[in-house]
């Protein structure tokens, strides 16, 4: 059983990446995300670019205050049609593309799927 290692409160949380990101399989996983951390990323911008609050946004696409916030502390995108919800309430478009990948050899990350 893996011992897990507590920080002080008040530790950066770049620090603790840092720690983190040194372990492979932890960054290969890490990485396979950051394609949703960016459209979480432009979500926050232009709703912060349009003058919204959460609250405000919420409204807008029929939700909570708290699933707007869930959202923007990147921890996931439920689905297509949410995120065309809030993109909608933003006056914004969705554009998903499917871009082949480079080849690799034989090394695969084992994520064949990526559900956005």
């Amino acid at each position: 059983m893996n011992k897990i290692k507590r920080y002080a409160p008040g530790v950066p949380y770049e620090k603790v990446l840092a720690k983190f990101m040194q372990d492979p399989v932890f960054k290969r996983e890490y990485d396979a995300l950051e394609p949703e951390f960016q459209i979480i990323r432009q979500l926050v911008e232009l709703r912060i670019k349009r003058r919204m609050t959460q609250t405000e946004l919420a409204r807008r696409v029929g939700t909570a205050q708290p699933n707007i916030a869930r959202l923007e502390s990147q921890k996931r995108i439920k689905n297509l049609d949410y995120l065309q919800k809030v993109a909608n309430a933003l006056d914004a478009d969705v554009q998903v593309r499917i871009v082949p990948r480079a080849a690799r050899g034989n090394t695969r990350s084992g994520r064949a799927v990526k559900r956005v």
